[in-house]
């Protein structure tokens, strides 16, 4: 029975590799047609796409400028800030230290980390395993300070000592809660196991093996001329050049990785390759499966492994992860089964680089029209919202609708990003606005009325925020986490 599973499994992969050989020109089509939808809906100044098939990249392209300053433009070797696709690298560091013995998947943090410490005694439970898994109950970070980096040597150990104060979130090992935090400790533990600095020991033992030389955590290593820079949204509702850099050397394995199109394409076939690049092994056999076994549910799409997750399309499991961070998207996945990558970056964060990325997956695996992404309505809204109020707004969308239906894609969760801009912006008032033309456009949906008590209850108003979360609980009478809100604002 096994043979024939294997056999089965042969003749599978086989027929694949053909019928992709067959249809690589239709194939390029559409890939480039996903990213230049995605670029301009989501008015992206410039993105990168490189796509492997059958272990051989078959696409890549940059598309667009490094910034709108410059307009420099794009190329495969321009440099991204990379977000959370730094995860796995800490992983695999952490996983290479554990196949030589130096620490235990098990092995409690505190024993190899003395000097970190919480409030909360059951800190001493956590396990690397809980923080590879995100698992560990350790509090996300509320504040990257990339407006006050540090970036000299002291920087990791001081980041470990600075959760002496804070309490976990829950019991290690309990539930499943995204942690950049978490991952952030693991430079100090790998500086202490390996005798190298975080920075150091990655350069070594991976990009060296994976010949990824233009790579680095280091932001100092980019050559300023090679980098994309972070695109953001004034209090205009302007696209800008951030003032502000993403960096920040205390948050190295959660985010700071900076990478190019060729390097990181270099990466995904060292996980189509079980681990090995050019005849280097950066992980065993063993270590890799290990690090692909899913462990628990994640969100409802997704299960978590060490620090990759696993997504279905069809038959097939893609492993990836997904990066986000000021004035940058990512995406990294991968199908080691038939040989299969993308890779993706893009420079502002308005889109989710999920999206485009498993939209090529799609394509390639499902043999499916690809789903191309619509400019969302709210790009045409905001000069409207800022120059003449709500009742133009409307006037503009309706009249829109009807004239140009097939011209961008309409409905509340289009408007829901302008909504929470203005709001991050201190201009509340419209965002309530553009949030109550939400319920008049779904008036059954419960989700834009408790939208609008969230929004008050952050104002401290709790007489509104009651207010429209009974209105919401009119339509969804069950929902106990509406109860709840409305209940502790009493």
């Amino acid at each position: 029975m096994k043979k024939l599973s294997v056999l089965v499994l042969f003749h599978s992969a086989l027929s694949f590799v053909l019928a992709q050989e067959t249809h690589l020109p239709r194939l390029s089509r559409t890939i480039d047609s996903i990213m230049i939808s995605e670029k301009r809906a989501a008015n992206i100044p410039g993105m990168v796409v490189g796509v492997i098939v059958n272990n051989r990249i078959i696409f890549k392209k940059a598309y667009g400028v490094q910034d709108i300053k410059s307009n420099t433009p794009l190329t495969n070797q321009s440099d991204f800030h990379m977000a959370s696709v730094s995860k796995p690298f800490a992983a695999t560091a952490i996983m290479q230290l554990v196949a030589s013995g130096k620490l235990n998947l098990d092995g409690r943090l505190s024993d190899y980390l003395p000097s970190f410490k919480m409030k909360d005694d059951l800190y001493k439970n956590i396990t690397l395993f809980n923080i590879l898994t995100h698992s560990s109950g350790i509090p996300d970070v509320t504040d990257y300070e990339w407006n006050k980096p540090q970036s000299d040597a002291g920087a990791a150990e001081r980041y470990t000592r600075s959760f002496a104060e804070k309490k976990l979130d829950f019991a290690p090992g309990t539930q499943f809660s995204y942690s950049n935090a978490a991952f952030d400790i693991l430079a100090d533990l790998i500086a202490k196991v390996s005798g190298k600095s975080f920075e150091s020991y990655i350069r070594e033992n991976i990009f060296s093996q994976a010949k990824m030389n233009s790579s680095s955590f280091f932001l100092s290593d980019i050559p300023a001329n090679r980098r994309a820079l972070p695109h953001t949204i004034n209090d205009s509702l302007r696209e800008i050049v951030s003032p502000v850099y993403p960096y920040n050397r205390i948050h190295a394995p959660s985010s700071t990785l900076h990478s190019n199109l060729d390097d990181m394409l270099k990466w995904a076939l060292v996980w189509l390759n079980k681990g090995s690049a050019d005849g280097q092994t950066i992980i065993d056999t063993l270590t890799w499966k290990n690090m692909l076994t899913p462990r628990r549910q994640a969100w409802p799409d997704y299960k978590v492994c060490l620090s990759w997750f696993e997504a279905n399309i069809g038959d097939n499991r893609i492993f990836f992860h997904s990066g986000g961070d000021l004035g940058f998207r990512t995406f990294v996945g991968f199908d080691p089964e038939i040989g299969t990558a993308v890779v993706l970056m893009g420079n502002n964060n308005i889109f989710n680089a999920i999206d485009p990325g498993l939209a090529i997956f799609r394509s390639i695996l499902l043999k499916k029209p690809a789903q191309y992404s619509m400019e969302p309505i709210f790009w045409a809204l905001r000069n409207y919202l800022l120059k003449y109020g709500i009742k133009k707004v409307k006037a503009v969308y309706y009249d829109d609708l009807k004239k140009y239906p097939d011209k961008y894609a309409y409905g509340p969760n289009n408007l829901l990003t302008l909504a929470d801009w203005l709001s991050d912006r201190g201009q509340k008032q419209k965002s309530v606005d553009i949030l109550v033309f939400c319920t008049e456009l779904e008036p059954q949906n419960p989700r834009w009325f408790e939208y609008l008590g969230d929004v008050y209850a952050g104002w401290n108003k709790k007489a509104q925020a009651v207010e429209w979360y009974k209105k919401a609980l009119v339509l969804d009478p069950k929902n106990k986490d509406l109860k709840e809100k409305a209940a502790g604002l009493k």
